[in-house]
């Protein structure tokens, strides 16, 4: 009686519906798989579309001072060789337009380094996200880069960066994992951690009585790489916490968020054989800690 069951055509049709509901769940695994790779990739171009809209203004202002002023010696220069043509010139004149000539030059030189550093570090940013190989750098010096890269969106959200660590810090990782996963924690603090920001030009410095802070804290110990990363923002709720490196879970559904910066940051941690967990001890705001092994 009981084979007579399993051998029915009605226990048939039942084992071929149950491989079919796994061949669908199985296929709609790999969608989701395939979805949240995009999804992921898809994020990290729109945090670096907004670095480039930041970094093109931040630019300009550099740029710009540099041209009007050369432009200003220019016309000094002009009205150096007319008083030296003419009959008589003064001493007193020649000097004046010297000065002048040399507060151009000097402000043309200080704005074109700017520039350059500017450039540096955003290059540094772009080209390193995209390299996986591990190298061997001076962490603190590479970590400032980074947070340079970012000035023009923390300049935006009046926000300063504070950067704790030790000086050489010498260690072998792959460094542009590792600058991604830093502007993921800026990008993801600067979206949830603070009220929007009031008006303000993006030359300003932040108001002192804003006190939008950034901490970064890093030492090596062990053969491990320690990081802290905290802001002193509203924080998040017990429940929230719990969920916060989950793919798709954020607290601005609906208002641009897509859920995936801390989830990338957490792959990102891992792919480096490390991890990365909430402080529970860090107060005001919300606090992360990082470790990631070294290379001798």
């Amino acid at each position: 009686m009981s084979n007579d069951r399993v051998n029915s055509p009605s226990a048939a049709a039942d084992c071929a519906d149950t491989q079919d509901i796994q061949l669908q769940l199985e296929g709609l695994r790999e969608a989701l798989a395939l979805a949240t790779k995009r999804l992921m990739e898809q994020e990290k171009l729109a945090a670096l579309g907004g670095f480039v809209a930041g970094f093109t203004h931040e630019i300009n202002t550099p740029i710009g001072i540099a041209v009007t002023a050369a432009s200003g010696m220019e016309e000094f220069a002009r009205s150096l060789k007319r008083k030296l043509s003419g009959e008589k010139v003064s001493r007193v004149e020649l000097l004046a337009l010297a000065d002048n000539l040399e507060s151009g030059a000097s402000l043309v030189n200080s704005n074109l380094d700017r520039a350059a550093g500017l450039i540096s570090s955003f290059k540094m940013l772009a080209v390193d996200q995209g390299n996986e190989e591990e190298s061997r750098l001076d962490l603190r010096d590479y970590l400032r880069q980074v947070i340079t890269a970012h000035q023009p969106v923390l300049r935006g959200a009046q926000t300063k960066v504070e950067l704790d660590a030790p000086e050489p810090l010498r260690v072998t990782l792959a460094a542009g994992l590792f600058s991604q996963i830093i502007s993921n924690l800026i990008v993801n603090t600067l979206t949830h951690a603070f009220d929007e920001p009031v008006e303000a030009s993006l030359e300003e410095e932040p108001p002192a009585q804003l006190q939008r802070q950034i901490d970064i804290a890093l030492h090596a110990e062990g053969g491990q790489l320690h990081l802290h990363f905290g802001d002193n923002g509203r924080g998040v709720s017990p429940e929230v916490a719990r969920r916060l490196f989950e793919p798709y879970f954020t607290t601005r559904r609906g208002r641009g968020g897509s859920g995936l910066g801390l989830h990338i940051v957490n792959s990102l941690c891992q792919r480096m054989g490390g991890s990365i967990s909430i402080d529970p001890h860090h107060q005001p705001g919300l606090g992360f800690l990082i470790e990631l092994p070294l290379r001798p």
